[in-house]
């Protein structure tokens, strides 16, 4: 009887044995299987992307070259003088150039230009969109007169002030480092520029920009502005300045449009008036 038990046993084991290749034998088909199919499809996506990278190229090299290109938003500049630092041509690729390039070059060689942008309007067109600055300031350095922006860029020098606009703002400057056309001015004291900047946004946050007509900043600790030609304005340093200027704006509101003199605002607290 024992010796029956352990025949089936045996026959058990050998069955189950047989049982387990059998399986690994199928799971090793499907899984060669699956292999196949994923090559096969790895294999169709990869040429399905070459080839659409081809037609792609094709397309770009064939049909999407430049027949027409335009500038907006001169003023000071031509089209031409734009052109002439676009080395783009009728017949270019619309994706031979690199526009960043071409817009630095542009800003770096026409001193009103204060940013370019370009874009491709597909499928034929380049559009360069330029952003003129505007004089603000007029300084008188060494004899020479130069047209200053109200970011501080030096846009232009003139030999005969008399040929100055009307409208800009007379500053008044000590200690500058350099004045060169094109470039941002540049003080020996970097704050002093700092300060002009800040006091210029104070003037256009308080839509005053257009009323001042003289700025002294030949100390930046002894501020003075002449308003609308009809104030001395004394701002002390630039603490503080856009509560000054705040202060300024409604003291002369108070004072009426026939009113002159001056006003000291030094003091962000308390303010002198003095009538004339």
């Amino acid at each position: 009887m024992k010796y029956v038990e352990e025949l089936e046993l045996q026959e058990n084991e050998q069955q189950k044995q047989k049982f387990t290749r059998k399986n690994m034998a199928i799971y090793e088909a499907q899984r060669r299987q699956e292999k196949k199919r994923s090559r096969r499809t790895a294999f169709y996506v990869f040429l399905f992307v070459f080839i659409t990278l081809v037609f792609v190229a094709v397309c770009v090299a064939v049909f999407l070259n430049v027949e027409t290109v335009t500038v907006n938003g001169l003023e000071k500049y031509t089209y031409e003088e734009i052109i002439e630092y676009v080395p783009i041509n009728v017949g270019d690729n619309m994706f031979s150039f690199k526009a960043k390039e071409i817009e630095e070059d542009i800003v770096l060689a026409l001193p009103y230009v204060g940013s370019v942008e370009i874009k491709r309007d597909l499928p034929t067109t380049v559009e360069i969109n330029v952003v003129e600055e505007k004089p603000y300031f007029a300084a008188e350095l060494a004899g020479d007169t130069y047209l200053i922006s109200s970011g501080l860029k030096v846009l232009d020098k003139i030999d005969d002030s008399e040929t100055l606009p009307s409208d800009l703002t007379k500053l008044e400057l000590n200690s500058v480092r350099s004045c060169i056309v094109g470039s941002q001015i540049q003080f020996v004291d970097e704050r002093t520029l700092d300060a002009l900047l800040e006091l210029y946004a104070c003037f256009e946050e308080n839509f005053i920009e257009s009323k001042i007509v003289g700025v002294d900043v030949r100390s930046r600790f002894d501020l003075y502005v002449d308003y609308d030609g009809r104030f001395e304005v004394y701002l002390g340093d630039i603490d503080n300045i856009d509560i000054k200027i705040r202060f300024l704006v409604g003291i002369i509101d108070e004072l009426g449009d026939d009113a002159k003199g001056k006003i000291d605002v030094s003091n962000h607290r308390e303010a002198a008036v003095a009538l004339s």
